[in-house]
């Protein structure tokens, strides 16, 4: 693991979802940093929900890639942009040539650098404006959100820039200390509010919106050393306001990461880690948690420490498109159930250091790492 976390070469893999076979994996790339042109690891994906082959890899220092074919080519689409940095890819659900890019990665390490603002493309990738840049310049974007049931309103759950010690990789930028947390634009990404009604001003590290009510959303807060406002957060009015969620969560943990059940909305998923200490160490799986009625309850399904002690580094978790019960949670390792949490099984790549999981339109698994 040392050497791909040091050095951040990379490759896209996937798998057929939920092969009885078990997981057959095929590396995609774009390429590995030693043979030409480079990505860095990868830190976000988004799929097309129609077209199986066409999808987005964005590079943490590597800038915005597209595949047309299933990932057999790639096309480097933002290298003339301000940086290559990249933390979160959305796809408008309504539109799926607006994309959104948020500069600067949320992975917290001392070489997640930080970004200068929100990249937006009516086009496919094709062409980009930078927006938001006093917004969010010095900062890093953990997860970008559209509204599915409009397509301007855009939420973003922004962190600090990462290291040892904190905000090492900030390098002195002088929004560095600008307020974090979840913000939200009326008008498709132009303009920018932070939410703060029941929300603090810590590093949010994700950020989901109910898929069959788009005025629900949750946000993690998951400030990777812990801090006493840790935890998941949910507002039931489009963001308006936020209540912290209880009913058997922790509170004071480090990095929280979220998913919701595309067909149950009811079904959620918190993969929650130990805080980390001041030199990266600590940070081990605390447990993932699961919620069956929107976040009022939750239970610990008990996977392990699959993240070692890089939970604040390593973090992801994606459910299937069908079914609720089939999930899967990335860290250093990837496992998959297959029955809510009650049993994991294996299913790791060829490589290590997990950063996205993402479904493609035919049930395609698609795997970002270093």
């Amino acid at each position: 693991m040392k050497g791909s976390f040091l050095f951040g070469a990379w490759v896209v893999a996937q798998v057929l979802a939920e092969c009885s076979r078990g997981a057959a994996w095929t590396e995609l790339g774009p390429k590995p940093i030693s043979t030409g042109p480079y990505s860095g690891r990868v830190s976000a994906v988004a799929a097309d929900p129609v077209d199986p082959n066409r999808f987005f890899a964005a590079g943490a220092s590597g800038g915005v890639w597209r595949t047309l074919d299933g990932g057999v080519t790639w096309t480097p689409l933002t290298d003339q942009l301000p940086t290559a940095a990249i933390g979160a890819l959305a796809m408008d659900p309504n539109n799926s040539d607006v994309l959104y890019a948020g500069s600067g990665e949320a992975n917290y390490a001392n070489h997640s650098l930080y970004g200068l603002g929100l990249y937006k493309s009516t086009d496919g990738g094709d062409t980009w404006q930078v927006l938001g840049v006093d917004t969010f310049g010095g900062r890093t974007f953990s997860r970008i959100v559209v509204s599915h049931s409009d397509s301007q309103g855009v939420y973003a759950a922004i962190g600090n820039a990462g290291g040892f010690p904190a905000k090492t990789a900030a390098k002195n930028h002088p929004r560095r200390d600008d307020p974090v947390g979840v913000y939200r634009s009326l008008d498709g990404g132009n303009t920018w509010t932070q939410l703060t009604n029941g929300l603090p001003s810590v590093a949010a590290t994700d950020l989901i919106m109910d898929p069959a009510n788009a005025n629900i959303l949750y946000a993690a807060i998951g400030h990777i050393f812990g801090h006493a406002q840790n935890g998941v957060y949910k507002s039931i009015d489009t963001g308006d306001s936020w209540s912290l969620l209880g009913g058997g969560l922790p509170s004071g943990m480090g990095r929280h990461s979220l998913a919701i059940a595309p067909a149950d909305s009811m079904r959620l998923y918190a993969l929650i880690t130990l805080p980390c200490d001041s030199v990266g160490g600590g940070g081990a799986t605390l447990d993932l948690y699961r919620s069956d009625n929107a976040g009022l309850t939750w239970s610990p399904t008990g996977p392990g420490s699959m993240q070692a002690t890089y939970g604040w580094y390593l973090s992801a978790v994606v459910v299937h498109p069908t079914d609720p019960e089939t999930l899967l949670i990335g860290g250093l390792t990837v496992l998959r159930s297959t029955d809510g949490g009650g049993f994991y099984q294996n299913v790791t790549p060829p490589h290590v250091d997990i950063h996205a999981l993402e479904y493609a339109a035919d049930g395609t698994l698609i795997c970002g790492n270093d």
